[in-house]
């Protein structure tokens, strides 16, 4: 029986069933919450023989640095002793998966040992702080008519956090109605007041969708009362896909789906939560397909099945070799492509494209990354690794990068995004950024450029439409970027580069901003003085722009000769000019040579 057990779990483990490009029926969550509670195993044991789970491993020293992210990690009750494994010091959380609610009474079905297990002592012994999990897939119709239910549920899991020394409880409801939107809200709102109440310190967060189909969760008054959001930011692609594809990709594979890792954060980011709520989940798994093609995007033949990292690690002389292995192009993703009767493709995270998500969690300021699920990586050190250089204080900068909007390199941003984008460099570095091409609604989406850590620092440029602003160097380590879109029409968006470059000289020495133009008087209600050099003859125009790109003031000054000039302007728009904050560009035939901040009293 046991042989039929592993077989099964590693040779057509957790198969799905919906297409990637429709609402989904059952989360990788759900699923292998339903497979392994109808093998009826009883015992770590029993789950470690399933797993092949070969025992405690020498481990790595602890780090002599903090963590300086949130690592929340997912301990299902079939991981069984892999936890002895477990680099405790780059984890911070340890949810226990999972309470799962009768929805009648709101007790528990099973808690799966939660009262005994020895993962939990370990993990309080290595100070990680405990979260319970509860679960509730179906029939949610009872349990949100009961309020008695839910008053059981509240009291229990409080009841059982104060027993077990723990501190939090992350509410995993899945394939709610829609029509239950506003009751999941008010449950929230009952439970935070009273676990807060009763237990001084502790945390309520949720399992939250990759999309919000039919914005089942309200976000927006959901922020006020969960201490951050777990958003599952994988399962793009499920077993039952049309099509082959990442589970996690960080940008969309294909025009024909647009759901991806860079979408999910932007709209959580968009929809008003501080940054530190915000805790993206990463997918220690990946899915398998029979395919039609070697290459990627390929129609599938069959339904797909997931395996962990540490299987496919495992299996690596076989047909998950380097030779086998390819990169997904428009969505950063890896895969493997191999032909047995047919031709098969594996996607699944590697440190390349792990790392890649982390700089976008740092990047963004999000609070962390969350773990599905901790010891799918078990025997290898990899993943570790990359948190340890991505989310500790030694961890190392990156010096040179691609940026991209939301759409990534190939497609399109999306409507409706307001977010943050911080690019850092070691102290004595400064940030230079070349833009490959900008193209954004003109007059309705903005790119914003800060000297600084975020949107308070001096405001370099800002800019709409298409235009390439060229190269764009901070003062100090650190460069923002700001962008917003409206509700409708998208654009191209934007490709940059950004390299970290040391200072010439000493601090003194740092090249002021523009020292090549100067504007006065400034603050100036109508006339302006321009001065400023020309490197080439070539014809001149003056630009003054808003806040939201547009321009509000344009000169063309003809045929200038190289060398310095001063120009006098009065500005007869000044009077319409309803900004006080405005950027003024010198442009010639290379493009813009000197931009400035002005004040308009």
């Amino acid at each position: 029986m046991k042989i039929k057990f592993i077989l099964l779990i590693l040779v057509f483990l957790f198969p799905l069933l919906m297409s990637a490009q429709q609402a989904p029926v059952k989360s990788i969550h759900r699923q292998q919450s339903l497979f392994y509670s109808q093998l009826e195993l009883n015992t770590p044991a029993q789950y470690d023989s399933l797993n092949g789970f070969q025992g405690e491993m020498p481990h790595k020293s602890a780090i002599n640095d903090t963590l300086t992210k949130r690592v929340f990690g997912y301990f299902p009750y079939w991981a069984g002793n892999n936890y002895l494994n477990y680099r405790w010091d780059l984890l911070s959380d340890f949810c226990y998966f999972s309470y799962e609610v009768n929805p009648s009474t709101g007790n528990p079905e099973t808690t799966h040992e939660w009262e005994t297990t020895p993962a939990i002592d370990t993990a309080l012994a290595h100070n990680v702080k405990i979260h319970l999990c509860v679960t509730l897939f179906s029939d949610h119709a009872t349990f949100f008519n009961s309020s008695s239910a839910q008053q059981t549920l509240i009291d229990n899991v409080i009841q059982m956090l104060i027993e077990r020394g723990a501190i939090g409880v992350n509410i995993d409801f899945e394939a709610m109605p829609s029509a239950y939107g506003d009751e999941f809200t008010d449950f929230i709102i009952s439970l935070s007041g009273q676990l807060h109440e009763a237990i001084p310190g502790s945390e309520l967060s949720i399992a939250a969708p990759a999309v919000n189909w039919s914005n089942t969760f309200d976000i927006q008054v959901l922020k006020d009362y969960l201490d951050f959001f777990m958003v599952m930011a994988y399962d793009y692609y499920w077993g039952g896909s049309s099509t082959a594809g990442p589970v996690s990709p960080q940008y969309s594979m294909t025009a024909a789906y647009n759901y991806n890792f860079s979408r999910t954060i932007s709209y959580y980011q968009s929809q008003g939560l501080s940054s530190a709520q915000l805790v993206v989940g990463v997918p220690y798994y990946g899915r398998e397909w029979p395919v039609e093609d070697q290459f990627a995007p390929s129609a599938t033949t069959g339904s797909g099945s997931a395996y962990t990292y540490r299987w496919v690690r495992n299996n690596t002389p076989g047909y998950y070799s380097n030779e086998n292995k390819h990169l997904e192009a428009n969505s950063f993703s890896p895969y493997f492509s191999f032909f047995t009767d047919e031709w098969n493709q594996c996607f699944i995270e590697d440190t390349i494209s792990l790392a890649k998500k982390f700089d976008l969690v740092n990047r963004r300021k999000f609070g962390g990354i969350g773990i599905w699920a901790l010891g799918y990586d078990d025997g290898y050190p990899d993943f570790w690794d990359v948190i340890a250089n991505k989310f500790t204080t030694t961890s190392t900068f990156v010096l040179s990068d691609s940026v991209f909007d939301s759409g990534g390199p190939s497609f399109y941003y999306y409507n409706s995004e307001t977010y943050t984008y911080l690019i850092p460099a070691p102290e004595g570095m400064k940030i230079e950024l070349t833009f490959d091409y900008l193209n954004l609604e003109a007059g309705f989406d903005t790119l914003w450029i800060f000297d600084g850590p975020d949107e308070n620092a001096p405001l370099i440029d800002f800019f709409t439409g298409e235009i390439n602003p060229g190269t764009i160097a901070s003062s100090s380590n650190k460069l923002c970027l700001k962008f917003f879109s409206d509700e409708s029409t998208r654009a191209l968006g934007w490709r940059a580069v950004f390299q970290a470059v040391h200072f010439v000289g000493t601090d003194e020495d740092k090249p002021e901003d523009n020292n090549t133009l100067q504007i006065w008087p400034n603050p100036f209600s109508k006339e302006l003085n321009v001065l400023f050099i020309l490197n080439e003859t070539s014809p001149v125009t003056i630009e003054i722009y808003n806040q939201q790109g547009q321009i509000v003031f344009e000169k063309q000054m003809g045929i200038l000769p190289a060398g310095e000039q001063h120009i006098q302007l009065s500005v007869d728009e000044a009077d319409r000019i309803e900004d006080t904050v405005l950027i003024l560009k010198i442009k010639t035939q290379s493009g813009i040579v000197a931009r400035q901040k002005i004040i308009h009293l």
